[in-house]
Order: C-alpha cells, then sequence, then structure tokens
C-alpha cells in the first residue's frame, strides 16, 4: 500500500473564505481519493483557518504565511514545501473542478508516455454566461488565457525548473510555463473539460460577501455533472457560432484604436511578468476584482 498520497493539491488563498469552502467542496467530489490538500494563506486576516478546519478531513491542511507577498506565488511554493506526492495540482480559490480532475490528470502521468506536465480543458464563466474555453496557449509570446487549476506536473519538475518565481506579481503563471516549455518538458493534453474558471476581475470576486456565482455550478455537479459539462459546451457552441466572445475588459481610460489593437502585442513582446508592466498589471488586476476596495489588515 502506498504509504504517501499520490498526489497533493495546493490552494493558495487569500481572504475569500466563502469561495474557498465551495472549491474545497469539488475538491472532496472527486472520483479519485489518493490526494491530499494544502491550503496556504497569504497571510489570511479573516475567518479561513476555520473554513478549512470545519471540513474535518484529515487530507485537508492549513497553514498561513505570516505576512501578505501580494501574489499567489510564495503560497504556492509554501504549498510545495508541504508536500508528499508525487503529483501536484493546483486549484484557485474561487474555481471549482468536476470530480473526474483528478483522475484525468493522473492518468495522463501514469500512461507511460513520459509526460512530466498534464492539462486539461476549463470553461470560463462570467455574469453573462460561458464565454469560452482555455487549455494553454499555443505560443506563450501570443495572448492566451492561462490559470494553473488545470495543470498537474510532477513534483519532480520543480527539482528542474525552480520554484514559483515570487519576485512576479503578475503573469506568474506564464512566467512558469515559460521555464516549462524552454526545459524541453514532455507535456500531455486531457481532451477533457474538468475545470470552471471564474475570473476575478469579471466578478469583482473580492467584493462579494455572498451569492458566490460557484454555488449554482456546484450545486449542478453534485446532482448530474455530465449534464453541466454537456451544457455549457452546447453554450459555448452557440457563442462561436454567433461570433467570439471573450470575459468583459476594462480600460482604466480610453484609448484609440490603433494603440488597442497593437498594445497586447507589444506588451507581449516586452514581457507582462517585467517591472514596470507586472507592477502596474498587479495595481490594475487589484481594483478590478475588488481587492483594492478592502482595508487589508
Amino acid at each position: 500500500m502506498r504509504s504517501f498520497p499520490l498526489v497533493t493539491v495546493i490552494i493558495p488563498t487569500y481572504n475569500s473564505s466563502g469561495t474557498l469552502r465551495l472549491s474545497l467542496e469539488s475538491v472532496l467530489l472527486q472520483d479519485f481519493a489518493e490526494f491530499e490538500v494544502w491550503v496556504v494563506g497569504d497571510g489570511c486576516s479573516d475567518d479561513t483557518a476555520s473554513v478549512v478546519e470545519s471540513f474535518a478531513d484529515k487530507r485537508i491542511h492549513w497553514t498561513n504565511l505570516p505576512d501578505n507577498s501580494g501574489s499567489p506565488s510564495a503560497p504556492r511554493n509554501e504549498g510545495l514545501r508541504h508536500a508528499t506526492g508525487e503529483l501536484i495540482a493546483y486549484l484557485g480559490h474561487d474555481d471549482l473542478w468536476f470530480p473526474w480532475h483528478l483522475s484525468e490528470l493522473t492518468g495522463c502521468l501514469q500512461s507511460g508516455n513520459r509526460a512530466e506536465f498534464a492539462y486539461s480543458l476549463g470553461v470560463l464563466l462570467a455574469p453573462t454566461g460561458a464565454t469560452g474555453c482555455f487549455a494553454l496557449p499555443e505560443d506563450l509570446s501570443k495572448s492566451g488565457y492561462i490559470s494553473p487549476s488545470n495543470w498537474m506536473h510532477r513534483k519532480s519538475l520543480i527539482d528542474k525548473i525552480g520554484p514559483w518565481a515570487q519576485k512576479v506579481k503578475f503573469g506568474d503563471d506564464r512566467e512558469f510555463l515559460r521555464r516549462v516549455f524552454t526545459a524541453g518538458t514532455p507535456v500531455q493534453f486531457r481532451r477533457q473539460l474538468t475545470v470552471l474558471k471564474y475570473p476575478a476581475a469579471a466578478w469583482r470576486m473580492y467584493s462579494l460577501a455572498s451569492n458566490y456565482p460557484q454555488s449554482n455550478q456546484l450545486n449542478a455537479i453534485r446532482r448530474d455533472p455530465e449534464t453541466l459539462r454537456l451544457n455549457l459546451l452546447l453554450e459555448i457552441a452557440g457563442r462561436m457560432v454567433g461570433g467570439p466572445s471573450s470575459p468583459p475588459t476594462h480600460h482604466l481610460i480610453p484609448l484609440p484604436r490603433w494603440v488597442r489593437k497593437l498594445l497586447p502585442g507589444l506588451l507581449d513582446w516586452y514581457g507582462r511578468d517585467r517591472w514596470p508592466i507586472d507592477t502596474f498589471e498587479h495595481w490594475r488586476w487589484r481594483r478590478l476584482t475588488g481587492l483594492a476596495d478592502k482595508r487589508d489588515k
């Protein structure tokens, strides 16, 4: 018998206990049981510790960093230091997994294909509904939605490429992927919808204190996850037929059309994870998500 769990799930969080509770429930609905969970607070000052303890599940562990670092990289690295699993999965504290997420990705990494990194399909959910899917961008020099919630990798990969970059406040996931690809890591795609992603800026997630949008989908996952999966794919297909759609975008100031057209390419060429773009994007993200509206303790 295995003395340690095969998978360690790492959930970085900061003062979002309402959504975290729902995310944890989606982990406990997995059809794969050989996992442990490390919820790592980034200097949390709310009731997150009590929420984690309320599950009374020995597989779920809690630790809190003494100070807020301002990004999920430091909590993820702390989770990696505690991890005992051979495989690492990440989940955002406001995202949900379908029950087959862990079994699908562990299958990828245990299929004998020598893959060290696996990823699945996720759906983006905005107040207007399902706005599109994401996996991994084909080219990191171009814009494309990225979320570690649909990743899994061998823990040994960290020994090759290093930990998460804690100096990168915004775009840390893109910077991590760049090192994955640069190292020539064998990557496997599981063509299955396993993740529900709620872009924090679209929902102003940190401004919410109740009526969390994840509740409806979590109830649907409990009742009939396969029907929810099919309905979401049909909704996305319908949007694609009607024309491309994307999560709401926000501009702090109106920009000329030619600037809006050229700016994404220029930012990607320069590097969104480099100063001063990284600092500006992080500040902008805090405003759009509602985090800047709170008085951090």
